[in-house]
């Protein structure tokens, strides 16, 4: 299953119905569970009572006398209580268990409701890539496009290897709106692994693109597409963005404000986590503006070795002696859960930004938890943006940093010309903002 915000809505477990007791206040509460998940509860809320967002509660299940968790509300509506649990998830055998209790009318809809989503999806996108492209295209007129890439996982939830061969190579999956530029949203079906291992498939999806979209003004690649880009010889020019700048200011703007939360404000250092990279070595140096002193953790540094900026000093490293003490962490490493190495080399109470694809997994926070290293997700927001249907593992109003530098060029087209700083202030002025979120499969 795909790791979608949103997601466990839709899964298999969704509207069970089973008994629950709510410990509150010393008062027990009697209700039942209207949606279970992962990791939350909807719950009906009974006449009379009113538990504020933010407060813990306990949760026991009567059928279940080992199953007693504690939850925070998370929002309070008419008819119900939503709350998710606290520092704690479902395994799938607590999932299967609760779902096995309920009645087998429910268990039914409960399938045929998962069904019904998985193959309309499925129809959609079929419809939008078959009969329905032509018109698409004429209504959406895109200014921009997003190009990206999936996983096995993640294509099988959107078609069949059948609707595979009756639709182009490269598919519309949504549309994009930033104020009054408009765009789209363009997978290829090559799969990302044979993205990686093979050149000429890439400049395939690249010049397919050009050729299906001749009047877009910009092209932004995501993820590593602009390595598999430059690994295949194909020169960033035209319309192509390669969106480091983006990426690089929404990593700037994340560590300013990571610098100003109280348990933090006394840091006058930071950790990349990849420094050596195309990104990270860049985003190094960025953050000397920000902090006295930044650390380019990466294994590929052979020796120490200190540069001096105009504003700051970056130590370049793979000597694991100098993580001792640091609390503040980006990470851009070639996958998420490579940090999982460092974890016990991290100081507790430290917090790592993660940026990296794909992002550290559920499984990878859990054990960073455990030794109170916490792990929030890197995203950037502009109050006029829309994405729709969103991408798995993101929100329809959250922007991945490497389309920000083409919505920012197609305003300012000169000011990507290498000068960061300038950048920076034209993505600052026209409304973009740096956040740090949970992790979406939370």
């Amino acid at each position: 299953m795909i790791r979608m915000h949103g997601e466990y809505r839709r899964h298999l477990r969704s509207g069970i119905r089973v008994p629950v007791v709510l410990n509150y206040a010393n008062h027990t509460i009697e209700t039942n569970t209207l949606n279970v998940s992962a990791s939350g509860l909807r719950l009906k809320r009974p006449d009379g009572v009113y538990i504020r967002p933010g407060e813990v509660i306990d949760v026991d299940f009567p059928d279940r006398a080992d199953l007693d968790v504690a939850a925070k509300v998370t929002h309070t509506g008419r008819s119900h209580i939503g709350v998710q649990f606290h520092r704690r998830r479902f395994s799938e055998t607590e999932l299967n268990t609760l779902y096995r209790a309920a009645p087998a009318w429910q268990r039914l809809t409960a399938r045929s409701k998962r069904a019904l989503w998985k193959n309309s999806r499925r129809i959609a996108v079929f419809s939008a890539n078959t009969y329905l492209r032509p018109l698409i295209h004429a209504a959406a007129r895109p200014h921009f496009l997003f190009a990206v890439y999936g996983n096995q996982q993640q294509a099988g939830s959107y078609f069949t290897p059948r609707m595979a061969k009756r639709m182009p190579s490269n598919l519309v999956l949504g549309f994009i709106r930033n104020q009054d530029m408009r765009g789209l949203l363009v997978a290829s079906q090559f799969l990302e692994h044979e993205l990686e291992e093979d050149s000429e498939k890439v400049r395939l999806y690249l010049d397919q693109l050009q050729r299906d979209y001749p009047n877009v003004r910009r092209i932004a690649l995501v993820g590593r597409l602009p390595n598999f880009a430059m690994k295949a010889g194909v020169e960033m020019t035209g319309p192509l963005v390669e969106g480091s700048l983006g990426t690089r200011y929404m990593i700037w703007d994340v560590a300013r404000q990571m610098g100003e939360r109280p348990q933090y404000c006394q840091q006058t250092s930071i950790v990349v986590l990849g420094g050596a990279g195309r990104i990270g070595n860049a985003v190094c140096r960025d953050l000397t503006g920000l902090y006295d002193r930044v650390i380019g953790f990466d294994p590929r540094y052979e020796a120490d070795r200190e540069l001096t900026t105009e504003q700051g000093t970056v130590l370049q490293t793979s000597s694991l002696s100098h993580l001792k003490d640091e609390k503040l962490y980006i990470g851009l490493t070639h996958q998420g859960d490579a940090v999982l190495e460092l974890r016990d080399h991290i100081t507790p109470g430290a917090l790592i930004a993660d940026d990296t694809h794909p992002c550290i997994s559920l499984a990878a926070r859990e054990k960073l938890q455990e030794r109170q290293i916490a792990v929030e997700k890197v995203v950037l927001s502009h109050e006029e943006f829309l994405m729709w249907p969103r991408m798995p593992d993101w929100s329809n109003r959250d922007i991945p940093g490497c389309l920000v530098e083409a919505l920012v060029l197609l305003r300012q087209p000169g000011v990507g010309e290498g000068n960061f700083s300038e950048f920076c202030q034209e993505a600052e002025f026209l409304g973009f903002t740096g956040r740090l979120i949970r992790p979406l499969d939370e």
